[in-house]
């Protein structure tokens, strides 16, 4: 009895299974990236180990002093062998060969090696300043980006707070409005409203987005794709005088310290075409051997400087003098313009940031607080409520503003001066 119930069950249970209806499968669970929070220390250690034009800067700092090598060598002596048949005077066929061998040797003189080698350093000293006005100049736009990108993170914060301040708005408009206690003019209002700050917020994300493409770019792309800048902005930094700024800047700027190297160098070069004019001696040792005769000469040739004695190539170096005085003057004004527009944008900046904080804000907060309660007690218009809230989110959004362009300016000073970005504050 008990197998046949068993036979029983085990024919009807496929039947069953196909007969039953699938149950549907489960939709895969997203996975979503956790957000990391990184600090501006993170962001400036990755973006000197990996930043692709601080790495470029090095490689042309180790060319350059691979030419240091190559003016140091000495040039090779220069060996040529013959042979043939040989024939004596008589006229009797050949009962022999007749060998020949030279070796030749240039002489540089001093004069020649000595400036090609200064010309050297000096490619090696404008190298090396190059590679620290790249990473003077990265460093300080990293940091620029990161405070760039809190900036984005505090706007697209207070974006999304007037999104979710404005749902609130609608929802008591709407009630009012279906009471009969407001006009629905002002549903319409409110709508449009929450329309247009939703917008808002969607164009303060994309910013931010654009903002962390700048610092996984600069970085090499080894920060994680999503993270956050975490911090604040410095406080401000006080500024000495000008002329101090300005005189710190002529002597350690790293740009005007390559192209005075690069200065130095064309000088060199020209010392160089200068004392190439003076021949060059080659001294050789040659050697003919034949049956009869074996002969043992010691030559030295000179090439004569009639119709080429480098005019050209010392005018041509002293046209690149002329124009390396011309850059440094050019650079250094560019330098100045550079330091009077940051202390101007830095003092601008301050001053809006005092009038700010001085009572402005305060200030509108309490016209919208004012607005809010007039209107929940049927005084005033929902609109003078919306301008009030307009109003304080254009002064939050101004003062963000300023507090980084004060940053930046200070930042930009910072980066006149040669000051290490990379290193602690």
């Amino acid at each position: 009895m008990l197998w046949g119930l068993l036979i029983v069950l085990c024919l009807a249970g496929p039947a069953v299974a196909a007969g039953a209806p699938a149950k549907p499968a489960a939709a895969p669970v997203p996975v979503v990236a956790a957000v990391q929070r990184v600090t501006l220390e993170e962001v400036l250690a990755a973006v000197r180990t990996h930043n692709p034009e601080i790495a470029t800067a090095t490689q042309q700092r180790a060319v350059a002093a691979a030419e240091t090598r190559i003016a140091s060598a000495y040039p090779n002596p220069e060996l040529a062998v013959g042979s043939g048949r040989w024939r004596p005077r008589t006229g009797l066929p050949p009962t022999g060969s007749a060998q020949q061998m030279t070796l030749s040797q240039p002489v540089e003189l001093p004069s020649v090696r000595e400036a090609r080698a200064r010309a050297a350093g000096f490619g090696v000293a404008s190298a090396e300043a190059v590679l620290q006005s790249v990473h003077i100049d990265v460093g300080h736009e990293a940091r620029s980006a990161f405070f760039l990108m809190l900036r984005r993170q505090e706007e697209a914060r207070l974006a999304a707070e007037n999104v979710t301040l404005l749902t609130d708005i609608l929802g008591r408009v709407r009630s009012r409005v279906d009471a009969g206690e407001a006009a629905r003019f002002e549903l319409v209002r409110a709508e449009s409203e929450l329309l247009s700050a939703r917008t808002q917020a969607d164009a303060a994300r994309l910013l931010v987005e654009e903002a962390r493409g700048q610092l996984r770019r600069l970085a090499g792309n080894a920060l994680p794709p999503q993270f956050e800048a975490g911090g604040s902005l410095p406080a401000a930094m006080s500024l000495p005088g000008l002329a101090e700024v300005q005189s710190r800047m002529l002597n350690t700027n790293p740009r005007l310290r390559a192209l005075t190297a690069e200065y130095d160098r064309t000088r060199a070069r020209l010392d160089q075409e200068r004392a190439l004019r003076v021949p060059q001696p080659v001294i050789s040792v040659a050697q003919n051997q034949d049956p009869e005769i074996r002969q043992t000469m010691l030559g030295v040739s000179l090439p004569l400087p009639l119709w080429n004695r480098r005019e050209g190539q010392i005018a041509q170096a002293q046209a690149g003098i002329d124009l390396a005085l011309t850059q440094i003057e050019a650079q250094r004004a560019v330098l100045l313009r550079e330091l009077d527009a940051a202390y101007s944008r830095a003092s601008i900046a301050q001053r809006q940031v005092e009038t700010f904080e001085g009572g402005l804000i305060k200030s509108a907060e309490a016209a919208l607080r004012v607005a809010e309660a007039a209107w929940r007690f049927g005084e005033r218009s929902f609109l003078e409520v919306l301008d009030a809230q307009r109003t304080l989110r254009s002064v939050r959004k101004d003062y963000i503003q300023a507090l980084f362009d004060r940053n930046a300016a200070g930042i930009e000073i910072e980066r006149l001066q040669a000051q290490d970005p990379f290193s602690e504050r």
